[in-house]
């Protein structure tokens, strides 16, 4: 971690343990019986795009916004929240999380200590991403159990938490141990290790990618029964090299086609230009990091994402701001060392030396940056999550992955990347809302639909890591304590 990031960290701790302190003595309030709040001469940034709008009273009650007008209104009976001075945004939105511990092999420690408590953890990865003013997430590989009950318990109000959407398992991956997702062969399991590939692949893993297409179309509505929000499979194998192929044209048709039927969403998780052109082609809605491939991506694949409008879940924290700056300083050293070693006398000793340098993080960042000029619908997917537990780790982890605030790096990032400060924030918005099938009610502030709302008190048009600069943050019409959050954190070390 730069010592940039350490300062980050260390501000964002303090910030939200003294948050309560300094918010004004309005939004401190109990709001009254029936939920009503009204903020007041506010710099409304809507989500559609359309430039601010200053001095707008905003009103919402039984969980929905009501009203949006300029100048006063009456607010008898609200708790009002005096916005002058602020800037009132739609929630964020992270179309790509990780809740639960899953683990390559070289977390089995964490999975083993922490197996059954997948609801706790969920929760907490949804409180501190509240925190932050990121209001729905969408888990696209994960043990889908445990996050099943904590979406419910989020959207029926029992507990505080950002609104989760849930894929379970990547579909024809074998879980977090299995030859598709870490090249770990059956022969090397524990039995623990097997049970918990069982219990993340629910069914769906490596033996679909056998099926015929009449065998797969059972298969899928068995799963969407299961009650999932989304569907997400394996156009090609988890990793890089080599970028192996998961299904046929047929397959795919068939995955998109009952899932589709169902009002259910599609992506894919492919590595390779071939493996994301028959994903695209078979009807796909969304790309997960697509620029996170083997190559460069064809000009051709691009047009055809935006001709297509697939949706782009862009890990654009992986590629931006410190963690870029790192990357470069790392390969500057490595290319000098190189530079002096012989000319590499085999193919698989060239890859190595690329593997080195991270060469692949460039391939990532020319990839991003070409899907935003040529125009793609974009959202921020930042691939969030635990990994070790914190009593496991070597060392630190980076902010860039953290709950809550890697979603902050990566919308900042999309301006590093080209999007203006207004473009990201649509991104991380309306977007956002496109990718989780929930545009009637979310994404956007417009009356009618659903209160998630994020107080700055910075204009984030001026500087888009103002962003950070949250001082109130309102989730389905309830204003959120953020000073409590999360309530029984296991992985967070508060200071």
């Amino acid at each position: 971690m730069t010592a940039t990031n350490c300062l980050r960290t260390a501000f964002a701790g303090m910030f939200l343990m003294f948050s309560a302190l300094f918010v004004p003595a309005a939004i401190r309030a109990e709001a009254p019986a029936g939920g009503r709040i009204a903020i007041t001469g506010v710099t409304l940034i809507d989500g559609t795009g359309a430039p601010p709008k200053r001095g707008m009273t905003v009103v919402m009650e039984k969980g929905r916004i009501v009203s949006i007008a300029k100048g006063g209104v009456d607010a008898a009976g609200a708790q009002v929240i005096d916005g002058r001075g602020r800037y009132l945004l739609p929630g964020f939105i992270d179309s790509n999380v990780h809740v639960s511990v899953y683990g390559q092999p070289a977390r089995r420690d964490t999975s083993l200590k922490y197996a059954d408590r997948g609801e706790e953890l969920a929760l907490e990865f949804a409180q501190r991403a509240l925190t932050y003013g990121v209001t729905t997430m969408r888990d696209s590989y994960g043990v889908l159990p445990p996050i099943l009950t904590v979406r419910d318990r989020i959207d029926r109000g029992e507990v505080v938490g950002a609104r989760l959407k849930a894929a379970g398992n990547i579909l024809g991956w074998g879980g977090p141990f299995s030859l598709t997702f870490s090249l770990t062969k059956d022969s090397d399991l524990s039995l623990f290790q097997e049970k918990w590939n069982d219990l993340l692949a629910q069914d769906m893993g490596e033996e679909i990618m056998d099926m015929t297409p009449d065998e797969l179309r059972v298969a899928m509505n068995r799963y969407l029964d299961k009650g999932v929000d989304f569907i997400k499979y394996g156009g090609t194998s988890h990793f890089l090299r080599p970028a192996l192929i998961g299904f046929s044209p047929r397959q795919q048709a068939v995955i998109v086609e009952e899932a589709h039927k169902r009002g259910k969403p599609v992506e894919t998780h492919a590595t390779s230009s071939e493996g994301l052109t028959l994903a695209v082609e078979a009807g796909i809605d969304l790309i997960q990091h697509p620029e996170l491939t083997s190559r460069d991506l064809p000009d051709d694949l691009i047009a055809l994402i935006v001709k297509k409008d697939v949706l782009c879940g862009i890990r654009s924290n992986y590629i931006t701001g410190d963690y870029r700056k790192k990357h470069l300083a790392k390969r500057a050293e490595l290319e000098a060392k190189i530079a002096k070693m012989p000319p590499p006398t085999t193919s698989a000793e060239r890859w190595r030396r690329l593997e080195m340098m991270d060469d692949n993080q460039d391939v990532q960042r020319r990839n991003a940056e070409r899907l935003i000029k040529a125009g793609c619908r974009v959202t921020p997917a930042t691939d969030s999550f635990y990994g070790d537990a914190p009593e496991f780790r070597r060392v630190p982890k980076g902010d860039e992955a953290e709950p809550g605030i890697g979603t902050i790096r990566a919308i900042e990032g999309l301006v590093e990347l080209g999007m203006t400060p207004m473009e990201a924030i649509v991104a991380g918005t309306k977007h956002g809302a496109a990718a989780a099938r929930m545009s009637a009610d979310l994404g956007t502030i417009e009356p009618g639909k659903i209160a998630d709302l994020v107080l700055l008190t910075d204009d984030p048009l001026a500087d888009i890591r103002n962003i950070e600069k949250v001082e109130a943050v309102i989730a389905q019409g309830k204003l959120v304590d953020r000073a409590r959050l999360p309530e029984h954190p296991l992985f967070l070390r508060k200071p």
